[in-house]
């Protein structure tokens, strides 16, 4: 309508009506002046909001395009400054500045990491960003396979100065720490002993030349001395340099595309691959929180997650799978009650039991349910109270029942048929095995380990193939353990990692970093080398399809803060891997296989190493955390050449004693060195 021609009579009546219309449907007044007419649709804009992420220290946040100008003070953002309007899919960039003494530790929320933050406003967002004061810590260790001598100094100038002298091992009571505030660039030159010689740094640096590190937190920083002659590999084993993860890997899981799946309590979840450690570590987003979940592999290969947290120890009833070939998460039947801490076993007939935890209301959780693949039926005259719900060690037994080893000192059956049914197996020898480790290291055998408070060093077994099964002592650890963690190996040997030998829950000054190794045939221990970083409560280890041992975590509760928490993950390779000089050995190699083996049927492996193979191994897949492996088992596999280069064996004999899942299908030679391993899918 022309702005220039009056209204009059029923025309200005119809106009009133249509800006009362307008007023009613929008809720906004219009302009006096302005046209009824439509107008371009007005620009979107999403809200971006930079918050304090905790710590001590104090810095600025700016954004470009500009509009955040946030200062952060000891974790608290300002009243202004930290909240600005974006267009809709504005990529901004976020850049934190520092004031001398202060460092920016890292991002959460839309952002993780320590690099460059940038946000696309598809949304509203929320960036909270951590910075930190000091002073902190820098600690001088011995790396993980050093048994030799040498000095290593800090730069000229520094004050206070590291004079860190190192003698067969052993940092020296002083000298070898110091404390600086943060920014403070620490350079290090390491010099070797007489006879000695310096075999490099582990992270934060790397190589043999000098160490520039900036102190953004405490730290240690190992350096490695060595005899010139021959090293230990051969008896110890050898530890890889660390690896930086982006979260504490508190849950860890070997999917049957070989990757690594990790998440902690912070952060989300993360993809790591072992064959290919350059590309670093890609996120897994989960719809659901999965921290203090329980997790078990399903017969096709996906990985159940069941319950977790919400607020405290209060449990979740939620349940999601994990698609390893898809990399999809999705929602599956929720429980009937939330589960926090609960442990999941896989049965013979491909469905899952989870068992114990704590609920929406903090109360513990004391009737078990069996999820079918759709919906979840609970054991209602199967109701048991273990007490403090922290993950009990259950396992598939060979008679279909699933076996509760502990933390109660009395193991039981429970037969999961009907409405499920509890029959007392006998005590363990020690009582008190809270926070220890156990592992089924042959069909029906189980070694459970440490534990208690004061934490034991002590050892008992049980053979379920039995009549009348009983716990039976064996030679112990020669550290006690706390939040350790038992690992089956490629051989059917078991490692242990980690852990603390103090009193108390999570006594972080008595770690207890030596690896041991049990040899299921003798029951006896042998000590391994010391892994860089102690690592106690939410620590976890895992076999790699290399043979090697992954170990990450440690931290993000127990006492231990998220900015003190053990953000890495190291290798071990066993002894198995070397020669009696400390080189790599040769191995057995797997030129094909069958992608899947069915109970009770012959199949056929072909590889260019027949006439040097003894025997073989399925190791199922891991899922582990909180000092329990809810996956892992063995199953020994007999092998005859059959021909120049093949190799028969024979499928487990039935679902007992491999429930049906993903597994590492392992040859092993003449001198006990195993092959890398191939994926196989275990089932009917």
């Amino acid at each position: 309508m022309p702005s220039n021609r009056l209204l009059s009579g029923p025309a200005v009546l119809l106009a009133g009506i249509v800006s009362l219309a307008i007023l009613h449907a929008c809720g906004d007044v219009p302009e006096p002046t302005a046209p009824v007419a439509a107008t371009a649709a007005a620009v979107v804009q999403k809200t971006l909001t930079v918050k304090g992420g905790g710590g001590t220290g104090t810095g600025v946040v700016t954004s470009s395009p500009a509009g955040i100008n946030c200062t952060i003070t000891a974790g608290v953002a300002a009243a202004s400054g930290c909240i600005a309007k974006f267009n809709q899919g504005v990529v901004v960039t976020l850049t934190p500045s520092t004031q001398l003494g202060h460092a920016f530790k890292e991002w959460y929320n839309a952002c993780t990491g320590s690099g460059v933050c940038q946000v696309t406003m598809s949304v509203n967002r929320t960036v909270a960003a951590r910075f930190i004061k000091g002073s902190f810590t820098i600690t001088i260790a011995s790396g993980t396979t050093g048994s030799g001598s040498g000095r290593v100094k800090s730069q000229a100038g520094l004050t206070p100065a590291i004079d860190c002298a190192i003698t067969n091992g052993t940092p020296a009571a002083t000298g070898c720490s110091a404390k600086y505030p943060a920014s403070t660039v620490v350079t290090l030159t390491a010099t070797p002993a007489s006879g000695f010689a310096f075999s490099g740094w582990e992270s934060p640096c790397s190589g043999t030349g000098t160490c520039s590190h900036t102190v953004v937190g405490a730290r240690t920083i190992p350096a490695t001395f060595a005899p010139s002659g021959p090293n230990s590999y051969v008896t110890q084993g050898r530890w890889g340099p660390l690896i930086t993860t982006p979260v504490v890997g508190i849950h860890v899981h070997l999917l049957p595309t070989g990757k690594v799946l990790l998440w902690g309590r912070e952060g989300e979840a993360h993809l790591w691959d072992p064959a290919n450690q350059s590309a670093g570590f890609t996120p897994a987003t989960s719809p659901v929180e999965p921290f203090c979940a329980g997790h078990t592999f399903l017969a096709d290969g996906r990985l159940y997650v069941v319950g977790g947290h919400s607020i405290g120890t209060k449990g979740i009833p939620s349940t999601m799978l994990y698609n390893p070939s898809t990399g999809a998460w999705t929602t599956a039947g929720a429980m009937a009650q939330g589960r926090y801490y609960p442990t999941t076993t896989a049965l013979a007939n491909g469905e899952v039991l989870a068992m114990s935890g704590t609920d929406e209301l903090q109360n513990h959780v004391t009737i078990p349910e069996v999820w079918n693949g759709s919906t979840w039926r609970r054991l209602t005259t199967a109701s048991l109270d273990i007490g403090t719900p922290y993950y009990p060690a259950m396992f598939l037994a060979p008679n279909g029942k699933v076996f509760l080893a502990g933390f109660p000192q009395t193991s039981r059956y429970l037969d999961v048929s009907g409405t499920g049914t509890w029959t007392t197996v006998g005590d363990r020898q020690v009582a008190d095995r809270t926070m220890g480790s156990a592992v089924m290291y042959a069909p029906g055998k189980i070694l459970y380990v440490g534990g208690g408070d004061p934490p034991t060093s002590s050892a008992e077994v049980i053979d379920l193939n039995q009549a009348s099964p009983s716990w039976r002592s064996v030679a112990g650890m020669a550290f006690a353990r706390r939040q350790l963690n038992a690992t089956i190996l490629a051989d059917g040997q078991i490692l242990v990692t980690h852990g603390t030998s103090g009193a108390g829950f999570n006594n972080v000054a008595s770690a207890a970093r030596a690896a041991e190794l049990w040899n299921p045939t003798t029951e006896s221990w042998s000590t391994m080398a010391e892994e860089s970083r102690p690592r106690m409560y939410h620590s976890t280890a895992l076999l790699l399809p290399s043979g090697r041992v992954l170990v990450s975590g440690s931290g993000e509760g127990g006492g231990v803060l998220l900015e003190n928490s053990d953000f890495s993950a190291q290798v071990f390779t066993p002894p198995y891997l070397f020669k009696a000089d400390g080189t790599l050995a040769a191995r057995p190699s797997i030129s094909s296989s069958p992608s899947k083996i069915s109970y009770g049927v012959s199949f056929s492996v072909e590889t260019p190493d027949a006439g040097s193979v003894v025997r073989g191994s399925l190791v199922r897949l891991s899922s582990v955390t909180h000092a329990f492996n809810q996956s892992q088992l063995i199953y020994p596999v007999t092998f005859a050449a059959t021909g120049p280069t093949t190799l028969t064996g024979a499928g487990p004999t039935g679902a007992t004693r491999a429930p049906p899942g993903p597994y590492m299908l392992f040859l092993v030679n003449q001198a006990g060195v195993p092959s890398t391993a191939v994926m196989v899918s275990v089932g009917p």
